[in-house]
């Protein structure tokens, strides 16, 4: 039977990736935070059929578009005191916003209004859960992390004791309200605490902060994390979760601080440097030519991708430095070493099955250094998350990390979490 003709379609939309893969896979991570709330798969296959291929001001254009449209509906709900609907919308805007966000490296006033539009959206839908998310702002190094808490929920919905607390630590591009559709969410749903934050490096953080930049002793944030939830209910058991380079500071600062019970890298990472040469190519890293953002800015897109430009400034920003090389030089300090040996606690790796080679060398090394029992969970294409994180599949994830968080908290050997 044809389900389209002429006269009648089941839908406009098209299910149509881009041939950047880089943009595909920002689109996957838009769409997979849907899984608990955060976006529509209409909603981003929509807006990316306005987007042209590889033009990273078309993707700030039309996300921030729906964006405020979203933020819209909200309001509209809000006066009517329609609360789940107003919350509903108020997530998805932050997301869309978020994602706006990401390609305006180039454009500090629309990088500061979407970072902070996002910030309030998730704010305002964080009071309308039941326990509300709370909104945190912890005392470090002068400045402020900005934190949500989110208290778990017992199966007919009421407030629980939690089982633990589950730390997020995000990557290069994280934010704490992202943090909270992959691991907040789903964690609280399972009886856990979840605290999400934006740490030095994180732009979430740095719109404050701009002076806190990613460091290499990341044990010394994470430390001031866990010190605003030790003495909490569920304080006494703390797990460490980091996503993407999130992982490696997580992995630092489990290689230090002795609270930490249990570690979730994914993927796992104990050398930024070399995994960052790996994601961008030996080919930038051995350039003998320095490179300043303000050299690229203007440069045409045919001479110099889009991405690449967007790249340098993102890199030279969150890093604290002035130029390419200069990140090359601080790069080196992001390396575990023998300190893998110190990480004692339980860990579990986990890794899409087509991330690579420098990937899968660094969960060996892991697995093989760590002083601790450390589980692998390698994820396949044809479960649909095979992807960096597992944006395509947050359930599967979440399943993978909570059950094998269960079996360590309850004092079992870790074992095959793939059930």
């Amino acid at each position: 039977m044809a389900f389209a003709s002429s006269q009648m379609t089941r839908s406009v939309t098209r299910v149509a990736g881009f041939r950047d893969a880089e943009f595909d896979y920002q689109l996957l991570r838009a769409i997979g935070v849907a899984d608990y709330g955060g976006s529509t798969a209409g909603e981003c296959l929509a807006a990316a059929s306005s987007i042209v291929d590889g033009d990273t001001r078309s993707w700030v254009r039309v996300f921030g578009a729906l964006a405020d449209r979203v933020e819209v509906w909200a309001d509209a709900c809000l006066d009517r005191r329609r609360l789940v609907s107003a919350r509903d919308h108020l997530l998805r805007a932050s997301t869309y916003h978020r994602t706006a966000e990401y390609y305006a490296e180039d454009d500090p006033v629309t990088l500061e209004m979407r970072g902070r539009r996002s910030r309030a959206c998730f704010t305002r839908a964080a009071e309308l859960f039941d326990p509300p998310i709370e909104a945190l702002s912890i005392p470090f190094d002068g400045g402020l992390l900005p934190a949500y808490l989110v208290h778990p929920v017992g199966p007919r919905g009421a407030a629980a004791e939690p089982r633990g607390t589950v730390v997020a630590v995000g990557g290069f591009d994280a934010s704490a309200e992202e943090l909270f559709f992959q691991l907040g969410a789903p964690g609280a749903t399972r009886g856990w605490q979840v605290l999400v934050f934006d740490g030095p490096g994180h732009a979430g953080c740095m719109r404050d902060n701009p002076g806190m930049v990613f460091r290499p002793d990341y044990d010394a944030p994470v430390a001031a994390v866990i010190d605003a939830v030790s003495a909490r209910p569920g304080g006494e058991t703390v797990v460490l979760a980091g996503l993407s380079q999130g992982a490696y500071f997580a992995a630092q600062a489990a290689s230090v601080d002795a609270r930490v019970t249990a570690l979730v890298l994914d993927s796992p990472v104990v050398d930024l440097y070399r995994y960052f040469e790996a994601m961008i190519g030996p080919e930038v890293f051995r350039m003998r030519r320095d490179i300043r953002p303000q050299d690229v800015e203007g440069v045409p897109w045919d001479l110099l991708p889009a991405q690449m430009v967007w790249g340098i400034a993102a890199v030279c920003r969150r890093f604290g430095v002035g130029s390419l090389h200069a990140w090359l030089r601080r790069l080196d300090a992001f390396r575990l070493g023998e300190a893998v040996g110190r990480i004692s606690c339980p860990a579990l790796a986990l890794r899409g099955e087509h991330e690579g080679a420098e990937v899968d060398r660094q969960a060996a090394a892991l697995a093989a250094g760590a002083s601790g029992p450390v589980t692998e969970r390698v994820f396949a294409m044809d479960e649909g998350a095979d992807a960096h994180s597992q944006v395509g599949n947050l359930r599967l994830a979440a399943q993978v990390i909570y059950d094998w968080l269960d079996d360590v908290v309850a004092g079992l050997t870790p074992g095959d979490s793939s059930s």
